[in-house]
């Protein structure tokens, strides 16, 4: 199969994805249609995958992980506020959302995999990835996201490892999502519940993606992690003038 997609074209995905999910979020339109939030939502779980599917990539070319990991935390730190304000700009600044954003999961799962790539020891490596995952409970996409990450880089087939771990992160959403239901029906609304099946649309990009850098000038790859804290703060803006 000729496979077209390149880095350059998951990541524009990515962002697109992204910048639709936000907008459902940042402007609740589910106060105004659950069909169109659903559609926000559902799109939007594209983004966390491919940015790990990367990451991965990321560690495996990177010839400098600790300048790597210091990206990663720079804009994690920029971007902590934007984010409250964008999503929870009715609710006072606590200390868990110092963890709030995506970067800091990315860090979370970079940082899993460096030290899980220069151990062989068993017990170990079941420590790293629960130490790991915890440390991303009360962040963007909690221990799932470091979980996916893992998955990544561990499993070894080219195309098992594009399959299962939006599989299993799918599986897990939804039976969270399900078993909070029926605790409280009321406190999960139809379109959380369903929109986690969004995840599985990451499995056909990432199956045609070869491998390849594409369009990379480093304008373009600044650009790509400029736009997180930068969307988030245009948002803001645009919703105070609304």
């Amino acid at each position: 199969m000729n496979k077209k997609l390149d880095a350059f074209h998951l990541k524009v995905i990515a962002i697109v994805a992204m910048l639709l999910n936000h907008i459902g979020s940042g402007f609740r339109l589910f106060e105004y249609s659950d069909q169109l939030f659903f559609f926000t939502e559902f799109i939007g779980k594209l983004t966390f995958p491919i940015m790990a599917y990367l990451l991965v990539e990321g560690f495996h070319y990177t010839r400098n992980v600790k300048k790597y990991a210091a990206r990663l935390a720079f804009f994690w730190i920029i971007s902590i506020y934007p984010f409250h304000a964008l999503f929870y700009q009715d609710h006072p600044f606590s200390p868990t959302e110092l963890v709030n954003n995506i970067f800091f999961t990315l860090l979370m799962g970079l940082i899993l995999i460096t030290l899980y790539d220069k151990t062989k020891n068993t017990a170990i490596h079941v420590l790293l990835v629960i130490i790991f995952s915890l440390t991303t409970v009360m962040s963007d996409w909690n221990l799932i996201g470091v979980l996916i990450i893992f998955g990544f880089y561990h499993i070894q087939n080219v195309k098992l490892k594009k399959i299962l771990p939006p599989i299993y992160a799918t599986a897990f959403l939804f039976l969270l999502m399900l078993v909070v239901y029926f605790i409280s029906p009321s406190s999960v609304p139809w379109y959380e519940l369903l929109s986690g099946l969004g995840i599985l649309g990451t499995i056909p990009l990432l199956l045609n993606y070869n491998g390849k850098r594409g369009y990379s000038p480093n304008w373009v790859k600044w650009g790509f992690y400029l736009f997180y804290p930068l969307h988030m703060i245009l948002l803001i803006l645009v919703r105070g003038i609304l």
